[in-house]
């Protein structure tokens, strides 16, 4: 499997009355074939608060036309409160080359 990323954006579930946004790319291919993983990590900002977010996408999962990953996991607490999510990557992948991945963590 070639070196990839995807771009997820959903909304985190409400609490306090209100909900956060979360939006990105994942980062780098953990694993092999079927059994890769993403790191991914964010800020989201809503009404003078900021949340922080990280963790570890679930294995891929066949679609028609490639595959998605399930994003799951807490905000960090912050302003009283944190909220909570659960979704998936978009099924499109974005390949990196191997010179590219290289000079982005190694320059």
């Amino acid at each position: 499997m070639r070196p990839h990323i995807h771009k997820y954006k959903f909304d985190t579930k409400i609490t306090t009355g209100h909900k956060h946004i979360l939006f990105g790319y994942t980062e780098y291919t953990v694993g092999l074939s079927i059994f890769h993983i993403h790191a991914y990590h964010g800020i989201s900002s809503f009404c003078g608060h900021t949340h922080y977010f990280s963790g570890f996408t679930g294995f891929p999962i066949k679609t028609e036309n490639g595959h998605v990953h399930k994003m799951e996991n807490i905000l960090c607490f912050a302003s009283g409160h944190q909220h909570t999510y659960s979704n998936y990557t978009f099924e499109d992948t974005e390949y990196i080359s191997s010179l590219l991945r290289y000079y982005a963590y190694n320059v």
